[in-house]
Formats: C-alpha cells, sequence, structure tokens
C-alpha cells in the first residue's frame, strides 16, 4: 500500500509534532481536532517549531511555507478521514478518551486503512478491540519533541500484521526516524524506565536527600543525560507521568510504579510542568 495522506488526530503538542514531521516528509496531511482554537494554536505550534529550523538554517522559509501548506485541518473527522490511507492517534492519554475515536474511525475509513496510536502506556490490543481491523492496529510512539527526536517506538500486537508492521516502518523511516519494534507490554520500553526515573526522583526530593536543581545536575553530570528527572517531568507533564504510572501499577501491581505522594499533589494543583507555565521549574 502507498501512504499518501495522512490523518493524525489531535494538534496538541504531540498531534502537531506529528503532522510537521509527515508534512516535512512530503505527505499531505489533515490535522483533526474538536475545536478550532485547539486546531489554530496548533498551526501555531508548527510555525514556531519550523521558524527555529529556518533560523538554523536547517530549512528555508519557502519550505516552511510549503510544509504548513501541505497541512489541512478540520474539526470534523467522520468527513476528513474517508480518502486518507494512514491514521495516527495523538489524543488525549486516556483509554476512555482514545477508545471511542477507534470506534468512529472503523466507522469513517475504509477497509485498507491502517490505525496508528501515539500512546505512551495503554495497552494497543485495547484500543484495537474497538475496531474490526485489529490486524491493521499498531502503536507508534513518537518522543517528545517530536520534530526533534529521532526515535519512534513501534508497538505490535499479538495480532498486527506483519504487512502492517512493514508498512508502518517504512513510513517512520520516511519520517526519518529510526525505529524499534516491542511487546504490547504496560509502558512499553521508553517509559517503562523513565517512568521510574521521574518517580524515583520525586521520591529523593520528597526524602531531602538534595534539592532538585543538585539532583537534575548530578544526573546530567555523572551519566551524561541530556536533562534530569526534573527536566523530564517538566517536559513529558506531570498529569502525563502520574498517568503512565498509575496505568503501568494497576496492570501489573508492582510497587516501584505507584506514583509518589508528590507527583499527585502537583498534578491536582495543576503544576503539571512547561505546558502550565510550572511544574518543578518555572517556565515562561
Amino acid at each position: 500500500m502507498t501512504i499518501k495522506k495522512v490523518a493524525v488526530i489531535g494538534s496538541g503538542i504531540m498531534g502537531s509534532g506529528i503532522a510537521q514531521v509527515a508534512a516535512q516528509a512530503g505527505y499531505d496531511v489533515v490535522m483533526i481536532d474538536l475545536k478550532q482554537e485547539f486546531i489554530d494554536r496548533g498551526i501555531n505550534i508548527i510555525k514556531e517549531s519550523l521558524g527555529k529550523f529556518t533560523k538554523k538554517k536547517k530549512i528555508t522559509q519557502d519550505d516552511a511555507d510549503e510544509i504548513v501548506a501541505r497541512i489541512h485541518t478540520s474539526t470534523n473527522m467522520k468527513d476528513a478521514v474517508g480518502d486518507v490511507d494512514y491514521v495516527i492517534e495523538a489524543v488525549f492519554e486516556r483509554a476512555n478518551v482514545k477508545l471511542p475515536i477507534f470506534e468512529q474511525l472503523e466507522e469513517a475509513c475504509p477497509e485498507r486503512v491502517i490505525f496508528a496510536s501515539n500512546t505512551s502506556g495503554i495497552p494497543v490490543s485495547l484500543l484495537s478491540s474497538a475496531t474490526k481491523r485489529p490486524d491493521k492496529v499498531i502503536g507508534l510512539h513518537f518522543i517528545n519533541p517530536v520534530p526533534v527526536m529521532r526515535s519512534i517506538e513501534t508497538i505490535k500486537t499479538l495480532v498486527t500484521s506483519e504487512e502492517t508492521l512493514k508498512i508502518t516502518l517504512d513510513f517512520a523511516a520516511s519520517l526519518g526516524k529510526k525505529t524499534v519494534v516491542v511487546k504490547d507490554s504496560p509502558g512499553f520500553v521508553v517509559n517503562r524506565i523513565s517512568a521510574i526515573v521521574i518517580n524515583e526522583g520525586a521520591k529523593l526530593l520528597e526524602e531531602g536527600l538534595a534539592t532538585l536543581e543538585d539532583i537534575d545536575e548530578l544526573m546530567r553530570l555523572s551519566l551524561n543525560w541530556p536533562m534530569g528527572p526534573f527536566q523530564l517531568a517538566d517536559l513529558v507533564g506531570i498529569d502525563v507521568s502520574v498517568d503512565l504510572l498509575e496505568q503501568i501499577y494497576q496492570q501489573t501491581g508492582w510497587e516501584r510504579y505507584k506514583p509518589t505522594p508528590l507527583l499527585k499533589r502537583m498534578r491536582e494543583v495543576g503544576h503539571i510542568g512547561r505546558k502550565s507555565g510550572k511544574g518543578f521549574y518555572e517556565w515562561a
């Protein structure tokens, strides 16, 4: 199957980033969300991202304009996905939000269309159960920030077909990404590790072992990480991190994934990281 047109469901940080890299790779893209104000914000995120590339002279302004021109938008998913070849769902990381979308996609998309989810921890097999084509459902976990990060974690369920996997791997490669195929297990690989890092960092802070700045600096300098656990938490989103920890804990019962009280309190008061302007750090 030749992919020409890609639908991205969701226009937030992840959805807009995915739409951008797909358009940069030459695909026609339709970015879909519930409200026009969400879409407008997503387009602005894309323009700001492309602006950084033009400032660094990685692309020209004409290139940036052409990329944006390849991204169409819609608030009507049923009408927008009728002629697409590949769908990437990138909405809020909750099963009760994602499942109805897969049900709607099943009704609106031709049988040949592959459904990919940008989930960071929800079982892909659960999402596929909302469709009549579980062999054409796969996980495609992009890493934030999507236009910069080079890897994609590709999640194959027990029933994902080899054809679906091959098409998806070829598509990911066309985006300039390196893919690693993993099994459909709680948290997959990336977040099984990153969630522990964030949770353990919060435990250290609760215990008063050191300041958050010192912990971040120590981990950067000692392990050559680009950022420490608290910087990572603010980038990922503390709400996303807590949801992920709770999902893994509920599925496995492993105590190390039980989110610390500090992380849960921060989520409750809305101090969830860069996107809210305040997390462990203050963000302009």
